[in-house]
């Protein structure tokens, strides 16, 4: 199974579901892993050191991974939806997951739309099961005022739950102390407490938008 992850920034797919990733490729799943952005962020000299610690991080995951030119918070539509439905075109995914298009920043929503446009249910997409996933500092920050993130599908990663702690260390720019949301403490009690809700030691929670099952012709 062809699996696609396309995320907005360098680091989204180390404090999202990065779990999940390592979850797939022990199932022997083809994952790969886009990150939009180059890692440029406003204000701040970083783009270097986090578009090395994106490939770093595919590279311990054993996960292929992809850095494209956009800029942090300078994205637009219009390359995002080309960038987008190249890579679906490109890849021929069945199964995607993106960010969640009620997140408070403004890329991951923008990127959350173009890949919704992107993997309508044609006849002949590939893409037959697509999901949002919630990232720390951005899905519940937002305070449901872009929508509430209500998930449905749960993914036990008990068993990749310290190695995803242990890949956080590779965004030395991004991690902050505890009680920040973005430190590895609350990214550890946010997976813990979604397997609380689904009976588990530690998950990772989506939004399924659509689950096709179609008759083979």
């Amino acid at each position: 199974m062809k699996v696609l992850f396309i995320f907005a920034h360098p680091d989204d797919e180390a404090f999202g579901p990065a779990g999940t990733i390592m979850t797939h490729l022990g199932a022997g799943d083809d994952v790969t892993v886009v990150s939009l952005c180059k890692g440029n962020r406003p204000g701040a000299d970083v783009e270097d050191s986090r578009g090395l610690q994106f490939h770093e991080n595919c590279k311990a995951m054993g996960v292929r991974g992809v850095l494209l030119n956009q800029s942090d918070c300078l994205m637009t539509r219009e390359e995002t939806s080309k960038a987008v439905e190249q890579l679906i075109n490109d890849i021929q995914p069945s199964t995607v997951y993106t960010h969640f298009v009620g997140d408070v920043h403004q890329d991951h929503r923008l990127v959350a739309e173009c890949v919704t446009v992107a993997c309508r249910p044609k006849p002949d997409s590939s893409v037959t099961k697509l999901l949002m996933c919630e990232i720390p500092a951005s899905t519940e920050w937002a305070f449901g005022t872009h929508g509430d993130f209500s998930p449905n599908v749960y993914i036990d990663v008990t068993p990749y739950a310290g190695r995803k702690a242990e890949l956080l260390g590779y965004y030395e720019t991004e991690v902050y102390n505890f009680p920040d949301a973005r430190s590895v403490d609350s990214m550890m009690l946010q997976a813990n407490y979604r397997g609380k809700q689904s009976g588990v030691s530690y998950a990772e929670a989506f939004q399924l938008v659509f689950d096709l099952h179609r008759t083979v012709q």
